[in-house]
């Protein structure tokens, strides 16, 4: 136990910080800023970044930069020199080096996808996501987490103790807000025509790609009139493996990839679009149904763990992710009812201004947490 008045020194793992634009980097990258932001005239707590090497992230210029080895067990030996009160493990793998080192731990885990959708993972993983990350997480003494679904699968299924677990929702980028279409200048960056529906994700099996293009073909059969185009946004869409499944459906013509678009475009491409669709077969939180929310766009999602949790009844949540003509359906009807495609949008937006979706209220709790674990 820290003893009165002595200063708390905090090590946070930041590697994800080095790539800041992924999920869980961005995740990082915006609860940090706000950590920062919170501890900025508190004399009795000492932030330091921990990582493997250099990074252009501007977020290091703020804190105290400790580079280790990338070895645990070469690392261990320099958290054992710094003495750490408290060190937060993000990611918790079995990289981590939580052993022989005396500060009390803390750990993010997002999401338990692999043990959801094993028949996407290798033997390796696997042995890695259900027997030893479990290990770790009991040896936590304490673990952030972003959906109740989460927690609830950890104490049930890692056995971690409830009161260890806090949940803290992710915010919402002030970029993403409904938009006129003036205002939309990644349309013409990207030579994109209205109407379209929007998806973007970093390309995986967990995204559910196969039957997100064969719904996306049937909404189109469903009216041979519809003039819209699918855009598949984030690394991996633009792959020759998805452009020959287009072609294979007849829709090649309607699919734009743009590839990676930053969070600026991105905002604008889900304020023009009429419908987000996201239909993923594992979330943990699922960060682009809110954006889409933020931007004045109707979303179409699946209820896949915690996405239910978190879009609540401001979008049509399909209840089976491998039903393409539910899917279809549920993109017809926002598209075809005026008045259901209004009420989606009052709703999402009505959800997202309710402030449980909120960086700032993300790093409170994650700094509650923090001088809770050093209090016990």
């Amino acid at each position: 136990m820290i003893q009165a008045n002595s200063k708390i020194r905090i090590g946070v793992f930041t590697k994800q910080l080095d790539h800041w634009t992924s999920g869980s980097g961005h995740h990082l990258n915006q609860i940090m800023w706000q950590l920062i932001d919170l501890i900025t005239n508190r004399s009795d707590i000492e932030l330091t970044f921990i990582h493997y090497k250099r990074s252009e992230n501007p977020i290091y210029n703020k804190v105290r930069e400790l580079i280790v080895p990338r070895n645990p067990l070469l690392s261990i030996r320099v958290l054992r020199k710094e003495k750490f009160d408290l060190v937060h493990y993000t990611p918790l793998t079995i990289y981590a080096p939580i052993w022989m080192v005396p500060n009390k731990k803390v750990a993010t885990i997002h999401g338990v996808e692999q043990l959801l959708i094993p028949q996407f993972f290798g033997p390796f993983e696997m042995f890695h996501e259900r027997v030893l990350v479990p290990i770790y997480a009991r040896k936590m003494d304490g673990i952030f987490t972003v959906s109740n679904k989460t927690k609830n699968y950890l104490v049930e299924y890692f056995h971690v103790q409830s009161d260890r677990i806090t949940v803290a929702y992710n915010g919402i980028s002030k970029e993403y807000r409904p938009r006129s279409i003036d205002e939309l200048d990644a349309l013409k960056k990207y030579q994109i025509s209205r109407p379209y529906v929007y998806h973007i994700s970093r390309f995986s099996e967990r995204k559910n790609p196969w039957i997100l293009l064969t719904a996306f073909k049937k909404f189109l059969s469903n009216d041979a009139h519809r003039p819209h185009f699918l855009v598949c946004a984030g690394k991996g869409w633009d792959s020759a493996e998805v452009r020959n499944y287009a072609i294979k459906l007849n829709i090649s013509e309607r699919l734009i990839t743009p590839g990676f678009v930053s969070e600026i475009d991105s905002a604008q491409l889900m304020a023009g679009a009429d419908l987000f669709l996201f239909p993923t077969l594992a979330e943990g939180f699922g960060i682009p149904n809110i954006e889409a929310m933020a931007a004045g766009c109707p979303v179409v999602t699946t209820a896949a763990f915690a996405v239910p949790e978190i879009v609540g009844d401001a979008a049509i949540v399909v209840q089976d992710p491998y039903d393409s003509s539910a899917i279809a359906e549920s993109m017809a009807d926002i598209v075809d009812n005026k008045k259901l495609r209004e009420e989606l949008i009052q709703k999402g937006l009505k959800r997202v201004e309710s402030g449980i979706f909120s960086w700032q209220k993300a790093a409170e709790k994650l700094l509650e947490l923090y001088e809770r674990v050093m209090k016990s």
